[in-house]
């Protein structure tokens, strides 16, 4: 009887000790275009704010998806998410799960408005020409007059950062290359 208490007494010890199960609910602003990162490989993000530093000049990237949540880019989102922590997390992955609980408000960017990405650093070219020119084979880029201007810099240099503006949701225009 005394193993059989003892059993139980470790079952519900185990059970119990559910800390890397806490979630909390936090508000985030997700800009409207997704940043160029380097981590496990080349990656787009969302450039969001979190809590305290919506609405400030502070961006960083989220690495994660966001459950639930239907990103188009020309929108500023505000939104509210549970971000649970992640026991096992992957190797290559996020300790952090992120799901949509609700969207706040979207805001309508103008498509003159101009945005700066990478396009290279060091070796890492972001820009692919499986058809055309795109961001890491997703976004298109309209390069007009620069895209010659644009491939011999990316041969050419260790850094290259491009500033664009909106053409539609899915296709950006490259506007001056730094």
């Amino acid at each position: 009887m005394k193993k059989l208490i003892l059993l139980f007494f470790v079952i519900i010890m185990a059970c119990s000790n559910d800390d890397d199960v806490q979630s909390q609910i936090i508000n985030m602003r997700i800009n409207h275009y997704q940043n160029t990162a380097i981590a496990e490989g080349l990656f787009l993000t969302y450039l969001v704010q979190k809590e305290d530093n919506v609405g400030s000049n502070e961006w960083s990237n989220l690495y994660s998806s966001i459950d639930g949540f239907e990103y188009e880019s020309g929108f500023i989102y505000d939104i509210e998410v549970s971000v649970e922590k992640i026991s096992n997390p992957p190797a290559d992955g996020s300790s952090l799960k992120y799901t949509l609980k609700e969207i706040i408000s979207t805001e309508k960017v103008d498509d003159e408005t101009t945005f700066d990405l990478i396009l290279k650093i060091g070796n890492e070219s972001f820009i692919t020409q499986t058809s055309g020119y795109q961001i890491l084979n997703k976004i298109d880029v309209d390069c007009n007059v620069l895209c010659d201007e644009l491939d011999i810099q990316l041969q050419n240099k260790e850094e290259l950062i491009g500033t664009f503006k909106r053409v539609d949701s899915d296709k950006i225009a490259l506007i001056k290359l730094e």
